[in-house]
């Protein structure tokens, strides 16, 4: 099956030298098989599982900016994104988990600084100069971080948060 399509061959002369869309097009692909909102992401908890498919909806634009080759002002909207995320998602999590006297909250809370000390990073990275390499190492470390936070630690905090608090 020749992989290359018409207008591929066309800027590469046939000889199947990829230009960079063509490579993005599958790393497109790739991450999208990686990354889907879905019933195992779920944690039950209304407005968690909301701010939860924002924020992969706002990745996901990043991702499609990518491929279509107009990351930068993308990534500027997923960085100002993140900086009101962090203040409002993280801060409502830990209210609950504080609220509900968490027993692991401490490091629920230390993986949570860890994920703004990232944000602080990618913002200097990004106040230095962006480019499409920042574009997609910052949407393959959200992607990576999210999916294994929510995984992880998100899901360890659900049976007991459902049997302690009486409001959900």
């Amino acid at each position: 099956m020749d992989i290359l399509s018409k207008e591929d061959k066309r800027n590469t002369g046939g000889k199947g030298k990829h230009k960079s869309s063509f490579i993005l097009t599958i790393i497109r692909t790739d991450c999208m098989k990686k990354w889907e909102w879905s019933a195992r992401l779920e944690t039950g908890i209304k407005e968690i599982d909301e701010q939860h498919k924002g924020l992969f909806e706002q990745i996901d634009r990043l991702d499609l900016a990518i491929y279509r080759g107009s990351a930068i002002g993308e990534l500027k909207n997923l960085i100002e994104y993140l900086n009101s995320y962090i203040v409002e998602h993280l801060e409502i999590e830990e209210k609950l988990l504080r609220d509900c006297s968490y027993p692991d909250y401490e490091r629920h809370f230390n993986e949570h600084e860890e994920f703004r000390s990232l944000c602080a990073e990618l913002m200097l990275r990004f106040k230095k100069g962006a480019d499409n390499y920042l574009a997609l190492d910052v949407d393959k470390q959200m992607r990576k971080w999210w999916e294994n936070h929510i995984m992880k630690m998100d899901m360890a905090y659900v049976p007991y948060i459902k049997k302690e608090a009486d409001f959900l």
